[in-house]
């Protein structure tokens, strides 16, 4: 099955918030969250996990990585739920205590208010985003007990970003992949293209029967192979178009701008932020031409001249 929408998607799992920037709830007797979305939607996620909870708190907050759509309402749990346990990789944690990197996400969450009036949210959370700690690294080694028979376990996964985690409810077949399996048609390697395909190859691998990416999508069942085959070939098929780009003489702001017609002109609403969109893809070329420029000596020589 193929999911966009928030709501139950099986037993005590479930997707909540605003479809394209969801918060993942696995109930049981420690209930535990999966990233935090915008700051902006504070509100929507705290009601709906109470919805689900009602009187009872969640123990743990796993974030997979700290871009500013994924950690915006972790501050705001904590507060909510004082005895929340924030778990997140050491990578994260030492990118959480660096002063630039909060106002970012402060300045990236303020911008982000503009998508969610467009959206219509309702509840709308206008507050700053809160700053946090991280209350336990991350370990492989280290499974959380979220039920009797349920646990989390981790799994470092540096293609999107150094600090990505993935996290995987084995009982359940269930992985959090987030962006570590690209997002709506786009690929999200933004440091590292073969560690990124290694990781979906490895994901394949594991053949997950429920598979959470980072926005507007869930997959299960026979829908969850299909669509990590189509992730690699929208990585692949993409590095062959900036390959393609810079042979053709082509500057990479004027690849982005081709690749932006491509990828999110055609795109409904909701949809990513324009400018993070535009600096992730920036990002993308970048990478790309660096490693095509390390490992193509044709390439290299005309890149050389040219630059």
């Amino acid at each position: 099955m193929i999911i966009n929408w928030t709501g139950q998607i099986e037993n005590d799992f479930y997707a909540l918030g605003h479809p394209s920037v969801p918060v993942y709830l696995m109930d049981g007797e420690n209930p535990a969250l999966f990233d935090a979305g915008f700051t902006g939607l504070a509100e929507l996620y705290l009601r709906e996990i109470k919805n689900v909870l009602g009187t009872r708190t969640p123990v743990y907050l796993f974030l997979t990585h700290a871009h500013w759509d994924h950690v915006g309402s972790a501050g705001v749990f904590k507060r909510a739920w004082p005895n929340l346990k924030i778990i997140a990789s050491q990578e994260t944690k030492n990118l959480l205590s660096k002063p630039s990197v909060i106002h970012r996400i402060t300045q990236l969450n303020r911008e982000g208010l503009t998508s969610l009036r467009e959206w219509k949210v309702n509840p709308l959370y206008e507050k700053p985003f809160l700053p946090f700690e991280i209350d336990e690294v991350l370990s492989q080694e280290r499974p959380f007990r979220v039920g009797r028979d349920i646990v989390v376990t981790g799994i470092s996964s540096p293609g999107h970003t150094r600090d990505f985690s993935v996290y995987v409810i084995p009982e359940k077949k269930l992985m959090i992949a987030s962006e570590a399996v690209g997002c709506n048609e786009v690929p999200e390697f933004l440091v590292d293209y073969n560690a990124y395909l290694k990781g979906i190859k490895l994901f394949m691998a594991m053949n997950p029967k429920i598979l959470c990416t980072g926005h507007m999508l869930v997959l299960t069942g026979e829908d969850v192979q299909p669509y990590l085959k189509e992730a690699l070939k929208i990585a692949r098929t993409f590095q062959h178009l900036v390959k393609k780009s810079l042979m053709e003489g082509k500057a990479e702001d004027e690849i982005v701008v081709e690749i932006k017609k491509r990828e999110w002109d055609p795109k409904p609403f909701p949809k990513q932020p324009l400018r993070t969109y535009l600096m992730n893809t920036k990002q993308r070329v970048k990478l790309l031409k660096k490693s095509l420029r390390n490992n193509n000596k044709h390439l290299k020589k005309q890149l050389d001249r040219r630059d």
